[in-house]
């Protein structure tokens, strides 16, 4: 299946790490320019640089605001600078998103608070943001990263699946109001991908053994095969593809 997405422009947020990355290195091979936000911390910097250097080789081009989305302001930011870049937002991909595993009676207020505002309350701020542009043009794509842990309530913390599972829920709200204007909003869940994280948890080779033996297809989830769904989702094949939650975990969540 050929994903051309030449002179189309995109949003991505939490775009110069994992899941993230993986995805903006998929839309630049595919000809897309994006703008991509991360925070302003070293790591992502060095991300940046390194998503820099490898979109060089594509058409598109790249630019970088950092930010925090859980303030709406750079929210705004993020989208304005894409419409004054590239004329437009055709496809919005939101990655930001946080977890520290805590037991309930360990999350403190504040780590409750920052996990509900990043991965729920930013997800939807971006999203508003994005809108703006999208709807008087009568076009678009929003595709938000969410997590199996919304459904099998994995994750490590509470914060974490109680806000993934708000992220199923908005896409379905958004996708009722904004279908009959031409945008499609969808979510893919991931579960057990390779990230950064997961290699810190599951450092101890017998945990990480356990681990596979969770999972159907016998190994761990790459960030490429959430970046694939995302493509997939966002180009014109996936039209008809509207309001879904659609699990990409190698088989775990229902095994």
């Amino acid at each position: 299946m050929l994903v051309d997405f030449n002179k189309k422009s995109i949003v991505i947020t939490g775009g110069t790490r994992g899941i993230g990355y993986a995805t903006s290195i998929a839309f630049a091979e595919a000809g897309a320019s994006i703008v991509v936000n991360h925070l302003d911390t070293q790591a992502d910097a060095d991300g940046y640089r390194k998503l820099k250097s490898e979109f060089s080789k594509y058409e598109g081009e790249c630019i970088s605001v950092a930010g925090d989305i859980t303030d709406s302001g750079i929210c705004d930011s993020i989208c304005k600078t894409a419409v004054e870049n590239f004329g437009k937002i055709d496809i919005l991909v939101n990655c930001a998103g946080f977890t520290k595993p805590t037991p309930t009676i360990e999350t403190t207020d504040e780590l409750w608070n920052n996990g509900i505002n990043v991965n729920l309350s930013g997800a939807f701020f971006i999203a508003r943001s994005a809108l703006q542009f999208m709807l008087p043009n009568k076009s678009g794509r929003i595709i938000f990263i969410g997590s199996a842990g919304s459904i099998s309530g994995g994750g490590g913390a509470p914060f974490y699946s109680a806000a993934k599972a708000g992220i199923n829920g908005l896409v379905r709200f958004l996708s009722k109001e904004v279908a009959q204007s031409g945008i499609t909003v969808n979510a893919v869940l991931p579960a057990l991908i390779e990230t950064d994280i997961l290699k810190t948890r599951y450092k101890d080779p017998e945990k990480k053994k356990e681990l596979l033996s969770r999972l159907p297809v016998g190994r761990l989830g790459k960030p490429e095969d959430i970046a694939n769904t995302v493509l997939f989702l966002a180009s014109d094949q996936a039209g008809f593809i509207c309001g879904q939650n659609i699990i990409v975990d190698g088989g775990s969540t229902y095994k």
